[in-house]
């Protein structure tokens, strides 16, 4: 039986069939929430959630043929060819789709202040990635100067902050503009239009933003440095006559360092990880813990391969469990 929480969520315990929980954990996160196709990469993926659930409470399959979302494309490209390491600290843990400069759709740019993989098709990243410690952290002001990225190469399409007007989706930085705060040139660099998503204000101003918060004080309070990687997949809808897609679901991992200057070697099986999947909705939890995940089933829903740096027996036990929060409320 599909039952609403009062929330709004769909209550998974109701409308599971599976026989375990850890059975849910091989499906996508939005089997938690409330799944559509626009959440799924491809018809496989949408597939094994029909076929997991049989009474089809997510109406995947429209015309009741036995296929789900019969739109998408069969199967996903897989991930790029790899790539050399790159020197950068914010990719200190891994390239999680092998970002580099010769894929228009996974071109990797790299800033003093964070790597992001950006799409052109979709005209926003495909997931940003970096270093939270002290070091970033100061009383730089807001700069507010949203703009085009003029880095980009020559025949992409340039999203201004014109592109957003109106479509009730708010700028959502991916790299917050609170965790550069060093001077004002750090904090200027996450308001380029590359590090930009739609978001809905609920999420961007609520959930998502209590959660930087968070990430932010582990800096403060517990002296931790952090490496962060976010996103978004999924497609709910376009802005700027079909140039900007509007994700379905967001997602964050957040690898909590014990000490400044740790890095892939020092990452333990006792290292805290905390991994959100969320939907990109005007009704949302208000709390981030609502939504955690593993970081195994984000890898399931974007394809993507995290923490490849850190040793396989190590990545194997941090990607597959859910962490508690760490000493703060």
């Amino acid at each position: 039986m599909l039952s609403v929480t009062g929330c709004g969520f769909l209550s998974v315990e109701d409308i599971s069939p599976l026989s375990s929980s850890a059975e849910q954990f091989l499906l996508p996160p939005c089997v938690d929430d409330d799944c559509n196709c626009g959440d799924f990469r491809d018809q496989a993926l949408a597939q094994t959630v029909l076929e997991a659930f049989p009474e089809d409470p997510f109406v995947l399959d429209k015309d009741g043929n036995g296929l789900a979302c019969e739109s998408l494309p069969p199967v996903s490209a897989g991930l790029d060819a790899a790539v050399p390491p790159s020197n950068s600290p914010h990719l200190g843990l891994g390239n999680p789709s092998n970002a580099a400069t010769g894929n228009p759709n996974n071109l990797r740019i790299e800033r003093s202040q964070y790597v992001l993989s950006y799409n052109r098709d979709r005209g926003m990243a495909n997931w940003a990635s970096w270093q939270l410690s002290a070091d970033w952290l100061g009383s730089a002001e807001r700069q507010d100067n949203f703009r085009q990225d003029g880095g980009l190469p020559t025949g992409f399409y340039q999203v201004t902050p014109n592109d957003y007007r109106n479509s009730g989706f708010d700028r959502g930085h991916i790299v917050p503009s609170g965790d550069r705060t060093r001077n004002n040139q750090d904090n200027a660099a996450t308001f380029l239009m590359t590090n930009i998503l739609p978001q809905t204000p609920e999420n961007n101003r609520g959930v998502w933003r209590e959660l930087e918060e968070y990430s932010r004080d582990l800096v403060y309070q517990l002296d931790r440095e952090l490496i962060v990687l976010a996103g978004g997949y999924g497609e709910r809808s376009k802005l700027a006559n079909g140039r900007v897609n509007v994700p379905s679901r967001l997602w964050k991992i957040i690898v909590v360092l014990d000490q400044p200057g740790q890095g892939a070697a020092e990452v333990s099986p006792e290292t805290q990880v905390i991994a959100v999947d969320m939907p990109n909705q005007t009704t949302v939890a208000s709390d981030w813990r609502t939504y955690q995940t593993t970081i195994d089933r984000i890898e399931l829903a974007t394809g993507y391969d995290f923490l490849s740096q850190v040793p396989v027996e190590v990545q194997a036990s941090l990607e597959s469990t859910i962490n508690e929060s760490q000493g703060l409320p």
